[in-house]
């Protein structure tokens, strides 16, 4: 049980550390929330795949189409964001995430669409896909989340203690709904809708939590 843990983590390491290193590059050339971000998941995407296709086939990692649990999966998605966010706009503060875009339609390309497509193909994707096969289903949900949440404290490394530790628990929270959703689905678009669903509650609560400060 353990090595396919350890290799799940070396995989994982083998898109998130040339990611990170090409969006560092990135930024010393042109210091753009927006770009950086899109360079990133771009990179998580685009790794994910390569990877997914040297160690095995794509169908088998999630690369199906399948509308089956999609519309469920995005309900969920906005009901979970719906109960949490008031916790989260308790804890935020006056903290804004330096990664997050300067416009309303920059937000939504982002965190709607390209989060979604590279964060999942990633985690859901390659890691999920890769303990189905070696482990049992719970490991592989369960393993998955807590690295996806984990990963979230150095994206809000700046943020106030109480609502960092708040991200992390709510990314683990939508790791493993997702997780299933992908698992029982044997695709990938219930993970991506889910995540969508959940990026645009916390996208309209940013957006609003800016328009009310201005007018205060």
């Amino acid at each position: 049980m353990l090595i396919p843990l350890f290799i799940a983590l070396v995989l994982w390491l083998l898109v998130l550390i040339p990611s990170f290193i090409i969006a560092g590059e990135v930024s010393k050339k042109k210091d753009d929330p927006f770009i950086i971000g899109v360079v990133t998941q771009v990179s998580f995407f685009l790794l994910s795949v390569a990877v997914i296709s040297l160690i095995g086939n794509l169908d088998e990692y999630g690369f199906r189409f399948s509308l089956m649990y999609v519309p469920k999966a995005f309900f969920v998605g906005l009901l979970l964001s719906a109960i949490t966010a008031p916790i989260a706009y308790k804890l935020v503060q006056n903290y804004r995430p330096d990664f997050l875009p300067d416009s309303a339609i920059k937000m939504v390309l982002l965190m709607l669409i390209l989060a979604p497509l590279g964060e999942e193909t990633l985690y859901r994707g390659l890691i999920e896909g890769y303990l189905l096969c070696y482990t049992n289903l719970w490991v592989a949900i369960v393993f998955t989340a807590i690295i996806f949440g984990l990963v979230h404290i150095l994206a809000f490394r700046d943020a106030p203690k109480g609502f960092r530790i708040f991200i992390v628990l709510d990314a683990v929270l939508m790791g493993l709904v997702a997780g299933y959703f992908r698992a029982i689905s044997g695709s990938l678009i219930p993970a991506y809708a889910l995540h969508s669903a959940a990026n645009l509650v916390g996208m309209t609560g940013w957006l609003w939590l800016e328009r009310k400060s201005r007018i205060l």
